[in-house]
């Protein structure tokens, strides 16, 4: 899961041990929906019914059969979003776009004028809006976008030019399961952070970036692109041999991380701890254009 105005290709879908019959009909689930449900259920090592749910649902684009040695296969190629055959995704194609129409007046807020026009061309999403009230135009403008991604970069693109501070995220737009959500992460930074507990991690959290790290979990469903969380203490610091510019500064240093993207990663019936996992990759959380 990662922003709409930056998204990272279709995902892939492999199960294992089905029947040459099933293989056969393949074909019949192409442009099918799929949903796929996650986490450590009752009965397994590390059980939290609290993190297991839904954590993907999308569209089935291709779905192809394999058969190699005493392997037999199903794969799907997905894209996220709930739709229909001639809508591939619901989200809207340059093959198949979706009527987008942003009407934005001038003074008018941002989360104003996204909410109509979301509700128009997704009538059947839910909507989560949460944007800085300082995302204002200065005059008067009617946009029209084929899809999503495109307007998740216009989101991005004009909030940054509107809030110039470096340190400002801008506004991501992308859909959770039946849910469009915009967020810049200001309004949602009273909210508490998801504490990430000891037994929840597999490894040690890394720096990719400046100041970005990745960490990998066990596979959950409870956690949101732009939600907080805070790791446990004394995990990872940094220092002068690890040429970043973030010299001995404490991973878990107070107000957490903002989750940039969020990858679920399974390995069918594979005992190690890192087979069903949820790789984040996060930033360090900070007032942003809200002062």
């Amino acid at each position: 899961m990662i922003n709409a105005a930056t998204p990272q290709g279709f995902c892939s879908v492999r199960i294992w041990g089905v029947s040459l019959q099933e293989i056969a009909q393949a074909s019949n689930l192409n442009k099918k929906n799929i949903q796929i449900f996650g986490g450590m259920q009752k009965g397994l090592p590390l059980a939290n019914p609290a993190q297991s749910g839904l954590l993907f649902s999308g569209t089935i684009l291709q779905a192809f059969g394999n058969w190699i040695g005493t392997d037999q296969t199903l794969d799907f190629v997905v894209m996220a979003g709930t739709g229909s055959a001639s809508q591939p995704g619901g989200v809207g194609t340059i093959a198949a776009p979706k009527n987008i129409v942003l009407n934005w007046s001038a003074g008018q807020q941002l989360s104003a004028a996204l909410a109509p026009c979301l509700k128009t061309a997704f009538p059947n999403y839910k909507q989560k809006i949460n944007i800085s009230p300082k995302i204002v135009r200065p005059n008067t403008e009617v946009t029209f976008y084929p899809t999503l991604e495109q307007l998740a970069q216009y989101c991005l693109e004009t909030s940054h030019n509107i809030i110039q501070d470096p340190t400002y995220p801008g506004v991501a737009l992308y859909l959770q399961n039946d849910t469009l959500v915009a967020t810049d992460g200001s309004a949602a930074l009273g909210t508490p952070a998801t504490q990430i507990a000891f037994q929840d991690m597999i490894g040690q959290p890394t720096w990719i970036s400046a100041p970005n790290i990745t960490t990998k979990l066990v596979m959950r469903a409870d956690l949101a692109v732009r939600g907080q969380i805070k790791l446990p203490p004394s995990l990872v610091t940094n220092s002068a041999a690890a040429a970043t510019s973030l010299v001995n500064q404490n991973v878990s240093f107070a107000g957490g991380f903002q989750i940039v993207s969020l990858r679920h990663v399974g390995r069918y019936r594979a005992p190690q701890a890192d087979a069903w996992v949820t790789v984040v990759e996060a930033a360090p959380n900070q007032v942003q254009g809200t002062t």
